[in-house]
């Protein structure tokens, strides 16, 4: 059973994270859907990216900014809201789930 994880910290880093974006002509609504807290990976995920070009540039801003989040991951999510590339760096690693080390 996993345990619930709250980091309010999160709330700031997506403003830094949203900031990083748009100085590096990153807009949302534009090339992103949405930045989300992954609360129990201490971490975030830019979700709705339309291109997989961006999804990569945008991952190399979020190492930039967040250097000491050493995992990753970007995939195609095809269903929901936010269809497009996700982008997640993270300090956590997920159980039972492998992630490349940023």
């Amino acid at each position: 059973m996993s345990r619930f994880a709250f980091y309010p910290e999160l709330f700031e880093h997506r403003t830094q994270a949203l900031e990083a974006l748009a100085e590096n002509g990153y807009n949302w609504f534009e090339h992103f859907g949405s930045v989300d807290l992954l609360h129990d990976l201490f971490g975030l995920e830019v979700c709705g990216i339309a291109k997989e070009s961006y999804s990569k540039e945008i991952l190399a801003i979020l190492k930039k900014l967040f250097p000491d989040w050493t995992f990753s991951d970007i995939h195609y999510h095809d269903r929901g809201r936010d269809r497009g590339w996700k982008t997640l760096i993270f300090k956590n690693q997920r159980r039972g789930k492998s992630f490349k080390a940023a």
